[in-house]
């Protein structure tokens, strides 16, 4: 699992469920990974139409939203990257939100930043006004049938590389995806939330040996470089747009 994607999917869900009820919903909090944050909203319009303000609690970023008009949010996550190696660190994974008001679109940018004493990160989330927003909302379509079909794949692949941890994972996948009951939690569907767990449980490229490590050197030795190559970018894609229906279609 990558903790920031996984942040940035709570925050989405937060907001586009305070905005559609006009109550405040906090996202669940992860003392362990997290110690604080601060959001600093842009300024918009004409001089001092919505003056730039920042926020250190979830709860006033939530609030703020909504009295400053925002109608939806959105997370967008890159779903093709050059370097899988950047994946590993902070601020690697390219992902943001999308906020839309009646006037126009802002983008949210993170940054974590760690702190070496507490051993955990501080969230900077800091909105920025885009000067040609999109004409519509993105939509996102339901991938979980390729999913199935990419991790079986990716399954095999793993057994030919004689790599048993991610089969194991790939095929951990597949059985969230085909799980017969998921409860659904208010906001998403049971589908979404099988969804979200199956690329949860899919995400192989961070922790000391990732998949892009280990399992690339393996393919290299055994001549399977290009169908490794092409089912890594298929599943990162395949997450990637996991995420995003599961976060963004309800």
């Amino acid at each position: 699992m990558n903790g920031e994607l996984m942040n940035l999917f709570q925050l989405t869900l937060a907001a586009r469920q305070s905005l559609r009820t006009e109550k405040v919903t906090l996202p669940p909090s992860d003392s362990t990974l997290v110690e604080g944050y601060d959001f600093q909203f842009a300024q918009r319009g004409e001089k001092d139409a919505l003056p730039a303000v920042r926020t250190e609690r979830v709860a006033d970023w939530l609030e703020l939203l909504r009295t400053r008009g925002a109608r939806d949010l959105k997370l967008i996550v890159e779903d093709q990257i050059a370097d899988y190696e950047a994946l590993r660190g902070l601020n690697g994974l390219p992902c943001c939100l999308i906020c839309f008001y009646d006037d126009g679109a802002t983008v949210w940018q993170k940054r974590w930043l760690y702190n070496v004493v507490s051993k955990r990160c501080h969230v900077h989330m800091e909105e920025f006004v885009i000067p040609q927003p999109p004409q519509e909302k993105p939509m996102f379509r339901d991938v979980s049938q390729d999913m199935v079909m990419l991790l079986e794949r990716l399954r095999a692949l793993a057994q030919k590389l004689e790599l048993s941890r991610f089969a194991f994972a790939f095929r951990a996948a597949q059985n969230k995806l085909q799980a017969n009951f998921v409860p659904a939690d208010g906001m998403m569907s049971p589908a979404h939330r099988r969804l979200l767990a199956a690329a949860t449980e899919a995400y192989v490229f961070d922790g000391e040996v990732p998949w892009t490590e280990e399992g690339k050197a393996a393919a290299e030795q055994k001549g399977l470089l290009e169908e490794y190559q092409l089912l890594t970018g298929e599943l990162y894609r395949g997450i990637a747009l996991s995420y995003m229906y599961a976060a963004n279609e309800w």
